[in-house]
């Protein structure tokens, strides 16, 4: 049965991180986004039926657009990027949530795409 969840859980959270809708509200925060991600692989195989589950894709595709703009955007004003992921890099999507969850209780009332910039300037240090 583990092994089912975690195959079942692996790609429904992978899932909520390659969205292509947009989102219908403003900027989840950190906090938020991990409460509703974490009742999604409580439910195993029941969440790719979840209404929750495109609302967390959108959302985590938003954020994930917002920081490639700010990346764009400091490196053409000549800034330093707020993090140098090396190419070919990625960060799994347990290896985010579990950055995200690592945050201090201040850093969960910021927005997703805040607490995913935290993760990897951490992770990927300029």
């Amino acid at each position: 049965m583990s092994y089912l969840r975690s195959f079942v859980t692996g790609p429904v959270l992978i899932g909520v991180l390659i969205g292509v809708a947009a989102p219908a509200s403003a900027a989840m925060t950190v906090g938020t986004f991990l409460e509703r991600a974490n009742a999604l692989r409580d439910q195993g195989p029941m969440a790719l039926m979840s209404p929750d589950l495109p609302v967390l894709k959108a959302e985590a595709k938003a954020a994930t657009n917002a920081l490639k703009a700010d990346r764009a955007a400091r490196a053409a004003a000549g800034k330093k990027p707020i993090a140098c992921v090396p190419e070919g890099e990625s960060v799994g999507i347990m290896d985010m949530l579990d950055g995200l969850a690592a945050l201090p209780a201040a850093d969960q009332k910021r927005p997703l795409k805040d607490g995913y910039a935290r993760v990897l300037a951490k992770r990927f240090p300029c």
